[in-house]
């Protein structure tokens, strides 16, 4: 007679047909096996229970009791359905004998190679980046700090299912405040979607003033996260996903790349220099060409005004017009080598621009000098190396460019100073914004 609480972990596994079954007999006493087939390894199930089960019936061991027998690194009784429930879930196998039942541990080990992530490609740096595997990303951390004072906090969050989400942190360099800000915000995820990174941030950012500057660093890359860590930094990571998230965090840690981390001094101000370079031209330089040709062009030398109202003669649209349109030509090419693989990107990527660019000088949509504005502005975007950075840039470069159409360099100037309004009002978790380098980190 099968026991009680197997009903129970059926219904509540909706009698799923991947959950299998199996009874044999233990010493002249009936035991049930239960585990997911799609969860477990049945390699693991014959070493650690049937082998040493058939070895103990030809060998002088008899009558062991069940979590004698077993083999597995880890058992432990699971005393309600809820727990025998989660076990199975979490790929462990059930064995049911003598009224009480034990888990171990037979999950399939699905982890892909260590490589280093094709979004954040460095010069300089390690090879290798986070997988989806939790143990193995806390590892990675572990071993490249080799610290005492790291300090790692489990936790189960969700509605229905519970998902292991980990928080670490240096002890006495993170600020005690806000590691216990972050869990508990973690903490109250209650959500029966599955839990990533996007919404761990939401809920991170639940309590904090609402803006479009990011406000969490996302990277998949061990040695930035582990330097951020080191730093004070608090990171936040979470089962089946190669994303750490970092808290708290300024603008400045946005623009930097492990490249400037592990330079020297000078090399690194050099590469900020052109990143910050980048930014202000993908920001300003579309918007300064519709001011100075709306309302402006008296600034530039009469020579060069001359030239950009030539070119202009033949394009029977506003210069919003062509504006907008090629700044969502370009980010719709960008998007496309981004998504296709590498061999295809960098042709579509090359030959788009080209075509494109050239068909519509020819028929007149765009003028000559704004397809030279417009590239500047692309290459500048590319110099900034996280890709949230890279969303905002461009939700502001159209802000600039329709308030540089209105009212021309008023517009850019007013914007501008709603912009630098906001962004030092903003205090992360109670941390400035605006601050390069937070004061416990040195």
């Amino acid at each position: 007679m099968r026991p009680k609480v197997l009903e129970q972990i059926q219904a509540r596994l909706f009698y799923t047909e991947d959950l299998i079954i199996r009874d044999f007999d233990l010493y002249g006493k009936p035991a049930v096996l239960v585990y997911i087939e799609t969860l477990c390894d049945t390699d693991k199930l014959e070493s650690s229970l049937f082998k040493q089960w058939f070895r103990t019936k030809s060998d002088s061991f008899h009558n062991l009791t069940i979590d004698e027998l077993i083999t597995s690194a880890v058992v432990f009784p699971c005393t309600n359905p809820e727990e025998a429930v989660k076990a199975v879930l979490d790929g462990k196998a059930l064995v049911h004998c003598e009224e009480t039942w034990y888990s171990l541990n037979a999950e399939q080990n699905n982890v892909r190679s260590i490589h280093e992530p094709n979004n954040e490609n460095s010069i300089i740096g390690e090879r290798s980046g986070f997988i989806e595997n939790l143990n193995v990303n806390i590892n990675l951390i572990r071993n490249r700090a080799s610290s005492s004072q790291l300090k790692v906090r489990y936790l189960n969050v969700g509605k229905y299912s519970a998902h292991k989400v980990a928080i670490l942190w240096q002890d006495g360099v993170a600020d005690a405040q806000i590691v216990q800000k972050v869990t508990e915000r973690v903490k109250g995820l209650n959500t029966g979607m599955e839990v990533h990174p996007g919404r761990l941030q939401k809920e991170l950012l639940k309590e904090e003033k609402r803006s479009l500057f990011p406000q969490v660093f996302g990277t998949e890359r061990i040695d930035m996260a582990t330097n951020l860590i080191m730093r004070g930094r608090i990171a936040v990571l979470c089962e089946q996903s190669s994303t750490c998230l970092i808290v708290p965090v300024s603008f400045y840690t946005f623009l930097r790349s492990i490249d400037s981390v592990l330079m020297e001094d000078k090399a690194a101000i050099v590469l900020q220099t052109l990143r910050a370079t980048g930014l202000i031209l993908s920001l300003y330089i579309c918007s300064l060409y519709i001011a100075v040709v709306s309302f402006h062009h008296e600034i530039l030398p009469s020579q060069m005004a001359i030239s950009i109202k030539a070119s202009l003669e033949n394009v029977p649209y506003s210069p919003i017009v062509e504006a907008v349109l090629m700044i969502v030509i370009f980010q719709l090419i960008a998007e496309a080598t981004i998504r296709l693989p590498s061999q295809i990107a960098q042709m579509v990527g090359v030959a788009g621009g080209i075509i494109i660019s050239e068909a519509l000088v020819k028929i007149g949509f765009v003028s000559n000098v704004y397809i030279v504005i417009v590239a500047l502005s692309v290459i500048g975007t590319f110099l900034i190396p996280t890709y949230q950075v890279r969303i905002l840039t461009l939700i502001l470069q159209l802000l600039f460019v329709f308030a540089a159409w209105i009212v021309g360099f008023y517009g850019i100037t007013l914007l501008t100073a709603a912009c630098m309004v906001h962004f030092f009002s903003l205090e992360p978790f109670g941390v400035p914004y605006y601050s390069p380098i937070r004061s416990k980190a040195k």
